[in-house]
């Protein structure tokens, strides 16, 4: 992916905000489609809020953001030094119940995107949401 913008932020909800409005710009700027760039925003800040929320878990931490183009599309990459959770996470069925209170997050994430890619590198979690156009 070819960086073109970066943001660091605290992992706290406030700072979500911030990143919802930097994947918009960013998104704006590449010339994605209206609604590309609205589900950008809302994978973003779905990964936003659950690393805040579960992967942090209240304690202190940051969120990288990088957004750029690559060979699959337009890409937002979500860094952080949370715990670690099973790769899998992104292939079990998520809950589409219109009741439940959790586990949509997955579900959200496969609706606004095109492709998903997570892994661990070193301390780090890195989470890319890519949209073809």
């Amino acid at each position: 992916m070819a960086i073109e913008a970066r943001l660091s932020v605290d992992a706290t909800f406030e700072q979500v905000r911030e990143i919802a409005a930097f994947v918009r710009r960013a998104a704006e700027a590449a010339g994605l489609a209206p609604a590309a760039v609205d589900d950008l925003e809302i994978a973003a800040v779905e990964a936003a809020n659950n690393i805040v929320f579960h992967g942090y878990s209240g304690s202190a931490g940051s969120i990288e953001v990088s957004a750029g183009t690559g060979p699959q599309g337009f890409c937002v990459e979500l860094v952080d030094d949370a715990p670690g959770f099973a790769e899998h996470t992104f292939d079990a069925p998520a809950s589409t119940s219109s009741v439940a209170e959790s586990g949509r997050g997955v579900a959200i994430l496969r609706a606004c995107t095109d492709a998903l890619e997570y892994s661990r590198i070193g301390t780090r979690n890195h989470l890319r949401l890519i949209k073809a156009g």
